[in-house]
């Protein structure tokens, strides 16, 4: 049952493209839900340097059904050359919840 659903997060570098995107995700009925977090500062490397950046957490409840599809649309509203993208399947799903996400695909 759980495997039917899938949690995806993301990070957006501002909470205006965080809101429109997952507005954008919902509306179109790629995500049941999306849920735009706390402001959060990310640490990594890239082109050998150490970056530091402000940016917005994003967490997606998307059917699995739907998933290749997401992804795809999220690859391309994401303002980020290459976002971070992860998801994975819960361990539980409350049966309310799951037929309520079910009941949005219709």
């Amino acid at each position: 049952m759980s495997s039917e659903l899938r949690v995806v997060v993301t990070t957006f570098p501002d909470r205006e493209s965080a809101e429109k995107t997952a507005g954008l995700m919902v509306d179109a009925g790629l995500a049941v839900c999306a849920q735009v977090g706390a402001d959060l500062v990310s640490f990594y490397r890239w082109d050998g340097t150490v970056k530091r950046d402000d940016e917005v957490a994003v967490t997606f409840k998307v059917l699995h059904a739907r998933f290749e599809l997401f992804t795809g649309e999220l690859n391309l509203q994401h303002p980020y050359d290459i976002p971070q993208i992860i998801s994975w399947p819960p361990d539980y799903v409350n049966k309310a919840y799951l037929d309520w996400a079910k009941g949005k695909m219709t």
